[in-house]
């Protein structure tokens, strides 16, 4: 996660010289050296931003932390509660809701709530934004453990687990909940083996897959990506890529990380693999939006190193820093080679410049020429965009992303000057990136707060 200032928030297994055990959490600054008044060892797993620079981190139990590394004492540990004990955390996956609200996944959860009911072993439980079980919520449970999970555009939730049944209704191992948790009967996906590691939902309800899994729609083939439709068919739009784990000879074979949103439909993609569609791409790789791997990442990719005498290389994430034209990427590597240059002593965290991206965002203005303005900036209910682009004759849009890289809302802007307001009311505070985008190519981008 890529904080206002421009340092960098960290959660895995982490360790810099002179620690005498692992970390959970750290923060580096823009240097990528280690802040040192980053003092937290709570973390692992993915990082979740909230506002005032807070953050959830952690794996099974998810814990608050403040910008320093402490833990957000308004927010209890979870397994405090009188009604709750976690249950086996190491597929657990959680989500927080805009204020503070957290819905928590996993494996032999125990609820004791015997005065509504709840009693025995659940896998998707509510609490409060201070860590209580929200007894307002029907937790939920089925013959399995629900892994990882995310939101949907319309509220409902698509699931990764490992039962059969969902509340009693018979399920794939790729399914979909209602906002209350409730089994969705009209998605069926097939998906009867494997894992899920990654989600990007679309508007239109699409929504792709990523991971290393079996459906009866491919009968035999194991899937790394994919993309459903609202029903849970596969898109036949999209033309599957075959990812391959190469030299890496990974147990479980190839499998897809995360999947991050460019332009025009375009997705960057990261994980476990050194070839797509037998194309050199180690761990990294561009695709359109009908599945063709592009020339972008072409050989390019992270080192490989010895994990338990297996070799192993994995781009974990990625984060967008769109103010400061920076990718950042994050897994187990040695070096990142660009094609120009390979550090062997670079590991863990890498941080490249989107202008080298050939088909990704780029700067064509002269650095004294402004485009975009933004009025008021804070605000709290609207912001004025205003743009000139002299002699322009496509149109514009603004494209925004929160602090994470993923696209929040897109805006028409028009022809070559107007002003374009933003309803912000119901926004989540924090920091914004605006880009005034023309053709695919981003011309400037601006850094927009939202007051709480």
């Amino acid at each position: 996660h890529i904080l206002e200032n421009g340092n960098i928030s960290l959660s895995g297994r982490i360790r810099f010289p002179g620690d005498i055990s692992v970390r959970g959490s750290a923060c580096l600054l823009p240097t990528g050296q280690q802040n040192p008044s980053f003092t937290g060892f709570c973390g692992g797993g993915k990082v979740v931003p909230w506002v005032d620079n807070k953050f959830y981190v952690g794996v099974g139990l998810p814990r608050r932390m403040l910008p320093n590394g402490m833990l957000d004492p308004s927010f209890i540990a979870l397994h405090n509660s009188p009604y709750f004990q976690g249950g086996g955390g190491g597929g657990s996956d959680f989500h927080v809701f805009p204020d503070g609200r957290v819905l928590l996944s996993g494996s032999s959860h125990t609820l004791s709530d015997t005065a509504r009911g709840f009693v025995g072993n659940y896998d998707l439980i509510w609490f409060s934004n201070e860590g209580y079980l929200d007894t307002t919520r029907t937790h939920r449970n089925g013959n399995g453990a629900v892994y990882r999970f995310a939101e949907l555009p319309d509220g409902k939730f698509i699931c990764n687990g490992t039962g059969s049944t969902f509340e009693g209704v018979p399920v794939d191992r790729i399914f979909r909940v209602h906002a209350d948790g409730a089994p969705d009967t009209t998605f069926n996906t097939g998906v009867f083996i494997g894992s899920a590691n990654a989600y990007l939902p679309l508007p239109d309800g699409r929504v792709y897959v990523g991971g290393n899994f079996q459906t009866t729609q491919a009968p035999g083939d194991t899937l790394r990506l994919a993309r459903f439709m609202p029903d849970g068919s596969l898109d036949a739009t999209f033309d599957i890529p075959q990812f391959d784990d190469g030299v890496l000879a990974w147990p479980f074979g190839a499998g897809v990380s995360h999947i991050h949103p460019w332009s025009d439909g375009r997705l960057i993609v990261t994980g476990l693999f050194q070839f797509v569609n037998g194309e050199p791409r180690r761990g990294i790789c561009m695709i359109d939006s009908t599945g063709l791997v592009l020339d972008t990442f072409n050989d390019h990719g992270v080192g490989v190193f010895l994990h338990q005498n297996i070799p192993y290389a994995t781009v974990s994430s990625i984060a967008m820093d769109t103010a400061n034209n920076f990718l950042y990427l994050c897994g187990a590597y040695v070096g990142y080679d660009d094609g120009n240059t390979n550090d062997p002593l670079q590991r863990f965290v890498t941080r490249l410049h989107l202008g080298d991206i050939t088909t990704g965002v780029q700067t064509v203005k002269d650095q004294s020429t402004k485009y975009l303005t933004a009025h008021p900036n804070p605000a709290d209910t609207w912001v004025a965009l205003n743009h000139h682009v002299p002699g322009n004759s496509a149109a514009l849009q603004f494209v925004v992303r929160d602090m994470a890289g993923r696209v929040v809302q897109t805006l028409t802007a028009g022809g070559e000057q107007g002003q374009t307001l933003w309803d912000i009311r119901g926004k989540v505070a924090g920091v914004y990136a605006v880009e005034l985008v023309r053709g695919g190519r981003t011309l400037e981008v601006l850094r927009v707060v939202i007051k709480p």
